[in-house]
């Protein structure tokens, strides 16, 4: 099996992270796609995936220690766009989301 190194579809997104759930669409597409996500913030932030409706929670969402980057591959809500939401403690920084193709 090959590898290829991560590569840069669509313009990066980002959330400045705080205490309220927020959330932001990062791509429109029918199919899953691999986001490289980083936390540039302080702490870590909770992360959950969906559509235009997707809140993160502090208990039950994906967690992202501060200065990680991740790169999973997430699939859209039924309608074709990917939201990411991140909550946080309290204010912390910026999480950037970049869709892409590879590792």
């Amino acid at each position: 099996m090959s590898m290829r190194a991560f590569s840069p579809s669509n313009s990066t997104k980002n959330i400045v992270v705080s205490a309220a759930s927020q959330r932001v669409n990062v791509v429109n597409r029918n199919s899953p796609v691999t986001v490289r996500i980083v936390n540039n913030g302080i702490a870590t932030v909770w992360l959950n995936f969906g559509d235009a409706t997707v809140t993160a929670s502090l208990s039950t969402s994906l967690p992202i220690g501060p200065g990680v980057h991740e790169v999973l591959t997430l699939s859209p809500g039924q309608d074709g766009n990917l939201y990411i939401a991140a909550i946080a403690a309290a204010a912390t920084g910026t999480i950037y989301f970049t869709p892409g193709e590879g590792l």
